[in-house]
């Protein structure tokens, strides 16, 4: 009886340690910036997808607008959220603490890594993934 009290108090723990599905966050952005649905995105589409989160339209989307956005999609949960703000800044290649064109550019030519200028499901989610890791482990 005593092991099956310890376990029920565990499990809640035991649950929140295991973190968000990386993979699962991966695939809802991918499915996001894929809006033609053709299993690949290209740089209009990533371009798009990022650009839906500058809310004041000035071809720059900011810690304050990323914040908001990813609010909205992912709740409150604040170990996601501390692992996307993480990323915001693996995302700012040039480090001028907005994501914009360029940064999208460059993102765009990392995960194409077959260079065939469309980024596959497979080349996204490894690329997400690299970019959770980087940002975590920074």
């Amino acid at each position: 009886m005593l092991t099956f009290t310890a376990l029920l108090i565990c499990l809640p723990v035991l649950t929140l340690c295991q973190g968000p599905d990386i993979d699962k966050v991966a695939g809802e952005v991918f499915a996001k910036a894929d809006s033609n649905s053709d299993g690949n995105v290209v740089k209009t589409e990533m371009e798009n997808y990022f650009m839906s989160f500058d809310r004041n339209n000035d071809s720059r989307i900011s810690r304050h607008e990323y914040t908001e956005r990813i609010t909205e999609q992912y709740g409150h949960d604040p170990q996601l959220n501390h692992i996307l703000h993480n990323l915001y800044d693996q995302l700012d290649i040039n480090s001028d603490n907005h994501v914009d064109k360029v940064d999208i550019d460059g993102l765009f030519a990392v995960a194409d890594t077959d260079k065939n200028n469309q980024v596959a499901k497979a080349e996204f989610t490894t690329f997400f993934s690299k970019a959770v890791q980087a940002a975590t482990a920074g």
